[in-house]
């Protein structure tokens, strides 16, 4: 039985040290069970004394599905394969995405989630997901200046995203047009409206459609992201019903940044809360509606404003199967003095 050794990236662990290697273990197990392999024997291996390898054990040779599963990990520097003498032999990792990584890191901002935490969240949800179709739909409707869009993009889906401050999506939309002009990406932007029952303005936004190629964009190969300026909780009328794979969002923390409450006519117009259980209670079944049958579901949230429990009850009684068991449970890590990040991972029945 082959055995391998992940390097876990040095700047994995710079926030949640103690949590990152046993965060990437569940990580990596997911991702590696989605991809049809059971890894055996996973326990953390130090060298000269800092822990910097996962490793672990696979039936028979990694393939190359294998191999994209591995290069998909958040914590991944390079994989290599343990040989005699506890010798490591590289291993080459496959290109996982279609646009650069830089997409994502580039763009900078105060409340910014950690990249690497955002493309765990994504790989959560990829593994989790059961919805039919190659390429997925992915929705963040929350989705601030849109990293968890980006890494959709990187990632080869199509992503849709809904976020109340205007200014941040202006703001997402002049460095993305921005970052894909000067990479020459080939691109095309119209604006977006929706307008409720009543022909009322409901949402402005705007869609671009891209391709990591030229070729890929002229054979009409093309990724689309799609955002909108709105409360989350107009999602059920800014969504078509089931059209999204996966929600991944990272849900106000209660601290810096509070969630709006509903008014009647405006939404928008709502005072300020920092309780995310009655946003998330409120926003549910919009999401829900537009998840197609096998769609997951993956959110974060700061469990001394918002406890575990509750956030997992709140999906539960939206009609979404609650995943409870490792590798999707067991998240829960101090961010700081203010924040202890957890996760919930929930998909809809097929």
């Amino acid at each position: 039985m082959p055995r391998y050794a992940l390097l876990v990236h040095p700047g994995h662990n710079r926030i949640y040290f103690e949590t990152a290697l046993a965060i990437s273990q569940l990580e990596l197990t997911a991702l590696l069970q989605a991809a049809g392999q059971a890894p055996q024997g996973m326990e953390i291996v130090a060298q000269a004394g800092i822990p910097t390898t996962l490793r672990f054990s696979l039936e028979g040779e990694a393939m190359a599905q294998t191999l994209a599963a591995i290069a998909c990990s958040s914590s991944c520097l390079g994989l290599f394969q343990v040989i005699e003498q506890d010798l490591l032999r590289p291993v080459a990792l496959p290109q996982i995405g279609t646009f650069p990584e830089g997409m994502n890191q580039i763009l900078r901002y105060s409340g910014k989630t950690n990249e690497q935490f955002t493309r765990l969240m994504v790989n959560l949800a990829k593994s989790a997901c059961l919805s039919e179709g190659a390429q997925k739909t992915l929705l963040d409707p929350m989705c601030g200046k849109g990293t968890t869009l980006l890494e959709g993009l990187i990632r080869g889906d199509n992503v849709v995203g809904v976020e109340i401050n205007d200014k941040w999506l202006t703001d997402m939309q002049a460095y993305l047009i921005r970052y894909l002009k000067t990479g020459r990406f080939k691109h095309r932007i119209k604006k977006e409206k929706r307008s409720d029952e009543r022909g009322r303005k409901l949402a402005d936004g705007f869609l671009i459609e891209t391709a990591a190629t030229r070729d890929d964009f002229v054979a009409d190969a093309r990724q689309k992201l799609q955002v909108f300026a709105s409360d989350t909780r107009n999602c059920d009328r800014l969504l078509r019903k089931q059209s999204c794979d996966m929600i991944v969002s990272d849900l106000p923390y209660g601290v810096q940044h509070g969630s709006k409450t509903a008014a009647k006519a405006t939404p928008a117009k709502g005072t300020i809360t920092r309780r995310p259980d009655e946003l998330l209670a409120e926003a549910l079944p919009g999401w829900v509606r537009a998840m197609k049958p096998g769609a997951s579901l993956v959110i974060s949230f700061n469990a001394f404003t918002l406890k575990t429990d509750r956030a997992a009850e709140l999906c539960t009684q939206a009609g979404l199967q609650v995943l409870t068991e490792a590798p999707f449970a067991g998240y829960a890590h101090r961010v700081d003095q203010s924040i202890n990040r957890d996760l919930v991972v929930a998909r809809l029945p097929l």
